[in-house]
């Protein structure tokens, strides 16, 4: 069985070796994570991948921390942990009020940053097991909720070019490819239907939402933890 199901984390440091430290330190203790230098970066980061944990730094390059928390109301079902060397109560105060579930003031050994990560996950119920199931020898795909799905040949060619990088966003002309299309001659519109069916089929079969997102102006994503087995 290959899984899909690890957590991702988004690293928004600026010193480089601090950041690619915990990058590295995340990923060996079975994450997936990511690092990028500033607010902008991680916000073009975000564009196209999923991810639930947010560890931000507030001294940036490119702005405040702090400041951009507050602004970003689209975070709030993330947990976000602040790792900063800025210790006065009020900027913990200020952090938690922004929606901050932890305030780690620097230097912050990597084990202890793990721990209230995973502590984190299991409380939200975000732990790193597979909620969705595409078996490629079956032709089928398990809800959380248990219920199969049988899928077409078609259904399933997409969703295991999506499931081999949950979380982040595949271009159209990859997915045209991976039906052994050419993006050339493929009418994108005729995906569209396709994932529109395949998401009502889903919510009729299972009365689960299938966490399949289109993300505008580059293609379609698979926002959520899947495990799969079996080659397509």
């Amino acid at each position: 069985m290959h899984s899909n199901s690890k957590a991702r984390i988004l690293v928004v440091e600026d010193e480089t070796d601090l950041r690619e430290a915990m990058v590295e330190f995340f990923n060996m203790d079975g994450y997936a994570a990511d690092g990028v230098r500033g607010l902008r970066a991680a916000e073009h980061w975000m564009l196209t991948h999923g991810f639930d944990v947010l560890l931000l730094d507030l001294g940036l390059p490119d702005g405040d921390g702090l400041h951009w928390l507050q602004s970003r109301t689209d975070l709030l079902d993330k947990i976000v942990l602040i790792s900063t060397a800025r210790s006065t109560g009020s900027d913990r105060v200020a952090g938690v009020r922004a929606g901050a579930h932890a305030y780690l003031v620097k230097p912050v050994a990597l084990e202890e940053m793990s721990a209230l990560v995973a502590n984190l996950l299991r409380k939200a119920g975000k732990a790193q097991s597979p909620v969705w199931h595409l078996n490629a020898t079956a032709w089928t795909l398990t809800a959380p909720t248990g219920q199969v799905v049988k899928l077409t040949h078609i259904e399933m060619s997409l969703l295991s070019c999506l499931a081999g990088v949950p979380g982040t966003a595949v271009q159209r002309d990859r997915l045209v490819e991976c039906l052994g299309q050419s993006p050339d001659l493929y009418d994108p519109r005729r995906m569209e239907i396709i994932f529109r069916r395949l998401r009502s089929k889903v919510k009729t079969a299972t009365a689960a939402e299938l966490p399949v997102e289109t993300v505008r102006s580059v293609g379609y994503a698979f926002a959520g933890y899947i495990a799969m087995d079996g080659k397509p």
